[in-house]
């Protein structure tokens, strides 16, 4: 067996399908409401030359741990963990690829896109000459500040860091002293968060505009108090997973030139 997928969501089906186009043979785990017995996942992670995995790993009807699958494996095989945990396992079969730069890269292009396409979805308006905030300027709000530059909308960029102000107005948006964020809410009807911890607090919403909608992109802690703008009656929801879930086979294409990278790289070293 050359690769086995390990639950998942819809990404990891598209990927299957990608490697088995490639001519590779290909099977999965943890897909079917079925849970597979320990000696199943024995038998098909044995003989594997490739396990592709979430870490944690996320699948239907068992609840197999990142060592339970590496006891199963092959002492030859290559274990590929992505997800928003880094894999806390010191072993040497383990390639961790949130750890690959071109690969977060994408990923936050294919977050920028869903995020918009999440918020044109929402909305009755074009975004072009509509008043958007990004918060936050890491690879996300970076790529969803150039997505919306390029559509025409008025962005503005609220980061912490003198520095990444100035990166975001060489970008052509305007910038925002985080610390200051209230005083930069009103006037805009549209407010993406990327930033991990908590920003858009109470006070903070109680200045943005009635008919705001407010989106928050990033992993937990979260950065937008959802049930003080609920309160508040404004329109806020959070959205993880958007690669997964808007683009899978988009993303499915750049999680496999990681692993084939890496495959690369690690036979090149052999």
């Amino acid at each position: 067996m050359d690769y086995v997928i390990i639950g998942g969501d819809e990404r990891f089906s598209h990927l299957a399908r990608l490697l088995s186009e490639q001519g590779h043979r290909v099977g999965t785990l943890g897909k079917s409401p079925r849970r597979e017995t320990a000696a199943e996942w024995r038998a098909m992670l044995g003989q594997a030359k490739h396990v592709v995995v979430n870490d944690p790993p996320r699948f239907k009807g068992a609840g197999m741990t990142t060592e339970e699958i590496l006891a199963f494996a092959g002492r030859e095989a290559r274990v590929f963990t992505c997800g928003p945990l880094h894999p806390h396992v010191q072993d040497e079969r383990l390639i961790d690829l949130w750890a690959d730069e071109a690969l977060l890269a994408d990923n936050a292009r294919l977050t920028a896109e869903g995020a918009v396409a999440s918020a044109m979805r929402a909305s009755s308006q074009c975004l072009a000459g509509m008043r958007c905030m990004v918060v936050g300027w890491g690879r996300i709000g970076r790529s969803l500040t150039e997505l919306l530059v390029a559509l025409n909308a008025r962005v503005t960029v609220a980061s912490r860091t003198p520095a990444n102000r100035l990166r975001a107005a060489e970008r052509g948006a305007e910038a925002a002293d985080t610390s200051r964020i209230g005083e930069a809410l009103p006037g805009h009807g549209l407010i993406f968060n990327t930033a991990p911890q908590l920003v858009l607090d109470a006070a903070a919403l109680a200045r943005a505009d009635r008919d705001a909608m407010l989106i928050d992109l990033a992993s937990p802690p979260y950065g937008i108090d959802l049930h003080a703008a609920w309160a508040l009656g404004l329109r806020a929801w959070r959205e993880p997973g958007l690669p997964g879930r808007y683009c899978p086979h988009s993303a499915a294409q750049a999680l496999l030139s990681a692993i084939l990278r890496h495959g690369k790289e690690g036979m090149e070293r052999e």
